[in-house]
C-alpha cells in the first residue's frame, strides 16, 4: 500500500520540484551574469579610491624644479556612494546565490533518487508536504525571486 502511496503522490512532488527549480535556475544565472558585469565595473571604480601614482609621477616630472607641496588625498563623495552602493549590491547578489544554491540542496532532496515502498518512506515524504505547505513554498519562493532581484540591482 505504501508503494501505491508514493507512486500516486511522486508525480506531484515531481512537479511541485520541477517548477521550482526552474526558477531556482534562473535566479542563479541572473546572479553570476549580474555579478560578473558588476565585478567588472567595480574593477574601474575601485581606482577612483585609490592614489594615481602616475598623475603624481606626471606633475613631479612636469615641474621638476619646483618643490611641490603634495595635498593629501581626497576621494569624491560621489566615489565613495557609488562604490559602497556596488559593494552592496555585489554583496546581496552572492548572498542571492548562495540562498539559491541551498534552495537547490533542498530540492534535491525533496525528491529522493529511489522513491521507497516503507511506511517510513511515505511519513517522511508525507512531513516534506506538510512542511512545504506550512512555508507556503511556492508563494514565497516567488516573493523571494523578486525582492532578491531587486535589492541585486539596487
Amino acid at each position: 500500500i505504501w508503494s501505491l502511496y508514493l507512486k500516486e503522490t511522486g508525480e506531484d512532488d515531481k512537479e511541485l520540484a520541477t517548477s521550482l527549480q526552474v526558477g531556482v535556475d534562473e535566479l542563479l544565472i541572473f546572479a553570476g551574469l549580474f555579478g560578473a558585469i558588476l565585478t567588472a565595473f567595480l574593477i574601474e571604480s575601485w581606482k577612483d579610491l585609490q592614489v594615481d601614482p602616475l598623475r603624481e609621477i606626471l606633475q613631479a616630472l612636469q615641474n621638476p624644479l619646483s618643490v611641490t607641496t603634495s595635498q593629501p588625498f581626497q576621494v569624491s563623495k560621489s566615489s565613495l556612494v557609488v562604490n559602497y552602493l556596488w559593494f552592496t549590491s555585489l554583496g546581496l547578489t552572492l548572498f542571492n546565490a548562495l540562498c539559491a544554491v541551498l534552495a537547490k540542496e533542498w530540492l534535491a532532496k525533496y525528491i529522493p533518487v529511489s522513491p521507497g515502498s516503507r511506511s517510513s518512506d511515505a511519513c517522511q515524504r508525507h512531513l516534506r508536504v506538510r512542511r512545504a505547505q506550512q512555508w507556503r513554498r511556492r508563494s514565497r519562493f516567488k516573493r523571494w525571486k523578486i525582492v532578491c532581484s531587486f535589492c541585486s540591482i539596487w
